[in-house]
């Protein structure tokens, strides 16, 4: 006589299975992230040593936010290419092209050989120009790190506290820029043929104030688990969790750069001391 389950026994087996794969999808959801999580900060750790021996190269300077064009404009609240040369001088306007070159996404290039890691693994990407023809042989790459603009050519010897300062931060969002990227914090630096770098704040001229922009899109200032992965001045990179409180002005102005997030984790508006985004200023010591 043959024996085979009876519909109940059935049943029992895949009631089973479906307890089991919803005890372990979450878990599978989780390794996935923390994967992500960690790809990510050796990224970001990357660009730190890139940085590092940028500076030995150029006098202990750290990179620029952007170049100049022919008459001496600074591109600082332009979104630059990335590579600087895949859209042809010929479609765009000259001066992007210039703006372009000397952004630090750009300019560390030598010293990364690697425009893949310049993206958040498991970010979505937005195409920058779409209509915009293609260089022969050139791509856009995707960004997702932002540069921490008030330190554009400043002396890393004249941070106050290098294991503290931002210089490489997820402040773009989660949404990432297919072609192009941006500084973030950004100095204002309007006039023209004249030097621009930070100037603390009750000063004048260029890099006396900057600008905090919000993420891509809209989107959400939480890349992993309710934050993102910090390149610091001194070349490290760690985990920083931003917006743990929601309340309006409740966030720590030393770790977090915003006031206020929504339940989406997008950003309201920035710590400043009336001139600076508070938590990107090299002069700043973090102890208040």
């Amino acid at each position: 006589m043959k024996k085979a389950f009876t519909l109940i026994e059935l049943l029992v087996v895949i009631a089973i299975i479906a307890i089991l794969a919803a005890i372990l999808f979450p878990v599978f959801a989780q390794a996935k992230e923390a994967a992500k999580k960690t790809a990510d900060l050796s990224n970001i750790k990357q660009l730190g040593t890139a940085n590092a021996i940028y500076q030995g190269d150029n006098d202990d300077l750290f990179p620029l936010q952007a170049g100049q064009d022919t008459a001496g404009v600074w591109g600082f609240n332009y979104g630059k290419y990335v590579p600087y040369d895949w859209a042809g001088a010929g479609s765009v306007p000259a001066g992007r092209l210039y703006y372009s070159q000397s952004f630090a996404l750009n300019t560390l290039q030598p010293y990364v050989k690697n425009y893949d890691m310049l993206q958040s693994p498991g970010t979505s990407a937005v195409e920058y120009q779409p209509t915009t023809p293609l260089v022969a042989g050139k791509q856009k790459y995707t960004t997702t790190y932002a540069f921490n603009g008030l330190l554009t050519a400043y002396s890393s010897t004249a941070v106050a506290n290098v294991a503290m300062l931002p210089v490489w931060t997820g402040a773009n969002g989660k949404t990432a820029g297919k072609g192009w990227g941006f500084a973030n914090p950004a100095l204002t630096c309007g006039t023209a043929n004249t030097s621009c770098s930070y100037v603390p704040c009750g000063g004048t001229g260029n890099g006396s104030t900057s600008g905090m922009y919000t993420t891509n899109q809209g989107g959400s200032y939480w890349i992993y688990s309710q934050g993102q992965n910090w390149g610091l001045a001194d070349s490290h990179a760690k985990f920083r969790r931003v917006g743990a409180t929601l309340a309006p002005g409740a966030s720590d102005w030393r770790t977090d750069p915003w006031t206020s997030y929504n339940s989406n984790g997008t950003a309201g508006s920035y710590w400043y001391d009336g001139c600076h985004a508070w938590l990107f200023r090299p002069d700043y010591d973090f102890s208040i």
